[in-house]
């Protein structure tokens, strides 16, 4: 079995949708678009952080999905590692790229920045 098929962590997508109260006030509720998308986060490295930094944009993270998971600057990831149980929130910071990584064929990226809950 290849690591294409078996990344090791499972991710939920939200977006940010705007409402508009009843008094004319805007709020922007997260809705969940995907559930138990399969995926792998990692640190972002000093390159990309470096990159991101230049255009006034910060990141510590990526995520790499297999196939296009259709998310950019609206949404957020609830990435979980299934074997801790733990699970972080990342605000997307880019949308989903190509990228060609280290021979495994075309997976996307997208760039993040986590977000605590505290």
């Amino acid at each position: 079995m290849s690591l294409l098929e078996n990344f090791p962590h499972t991710c939920t997508v939200k977006k940010r949708v705007r409402t508009k109260g009843s008094l004319g006030g805007s709020s922007d509720p997260l809705t969940t678009v995907a559930t138990d998308l399969s995926c792998w986060q990692q640190s972002a490295g000093d390159s990309q952080v470096e990159e991101f930094a230049k255009r006034g944009i910060a990141v510590t993270d990526k995520v790499y999905f297999t196939t296009d998971p259709g998310v950019d600057t609206r949404h957020v990831l609830e990435v979980t590692n299934p074997q801790t149980g733990q699970t972080i929130t990342l605000e997307v910071k880019s949308r989903a790229l190509p990228d060609a990584s280290a021979g495994m064929g075309v997976v996307y990226r997208v760039m993040a920045e986590y977000k605590s809950t505290h």
